[in-house]
């Protein structure tokens, strides 16, 4: 059975709770994607409880290091690709999906959310775009290029989103970092939406 954050009092719980497995400088991040992801559900009309939830939840798995993350991953029978068994940065989506479900009965709406917030994937809902774009945009974020993006998750969500994925990609592409297919995929599929 699924539960639902819906008074503030319950969602104040769930932030007590899941502040517990995030380090101090997480706890900032997290409470600034809330704050983002609750004002985009605002605007586009999405569950703000919702999208709450899932923002609070987004990395509870984060602070794993590898080993740790693929204990996770073989007790909840998460099937890896070989992009993820090298990279916990990847894994927390998934463990922290699976984590949150176990732990707080959460909606498959937040599971989705949670499950896609790094890498993105094609096609996706809009709750799942909105903690996409909340965790890049949230206030305590700075790098090149994010007050444009900021203002593109204002303006049209899917704009944004292409813009968010090229911008990660390439953020990628200069660490040296191998890049997750699906993200090339996400960015493939939302490109000719980006100039929108």
């Amino acid at each position: 059975m699924s539960k639902q954050y819906r008074t503030d009092y319950e969602l104040s719980e769930l932030r007590l709770k899941a502040y517990s497995f995030l380090d101090e400088k997480r706890i900032a991040h997290v409470a600034g994607c809330e704050q983002e992801a609750v004002r985009l559900a605002e605007k586009y009309g999405a569950d703000i409880c919702q999208a709450a939830t899932a923002a609070i939840l987004h990395d509870i798995t984060k602070k794993l290091d590898l080993p740790n993350q693929l204990i996770l991953c073989k007790r909840y029978g998460i099937i890896c690709d070989e992009f993820e068994t090298k990279n916990a940065s990847l894994l927390h989506a998934k463990t922290g999906a699976w984590k949150a479900r176990e732990l707080f009965e959460i909606e498959q709406p937040v599971f989705d959310a949670i499950m896609w917030h790094t890498t993105g994937r094609p096609d996706m809902d809009l709750l799942e775009k909105i903690i996409y774009l909340a965790d890049y945009i949230e206030p305590s974020r700075s790098f090149e290029g994010i007050s444009l993006l900021r203002e593109k998750a204002y303006e049209a969500i899917d704009p944004a989103m292409a813009l968010g994925l090229k911008m990660s990609i390439e953020d990628i592409r200069a660490r040296g970092y191998t890049l997750h297919p699906v993200s090339i995929e996400a960015y493939e599929f939302y490109k000719e939406k980006e100039h929108a």
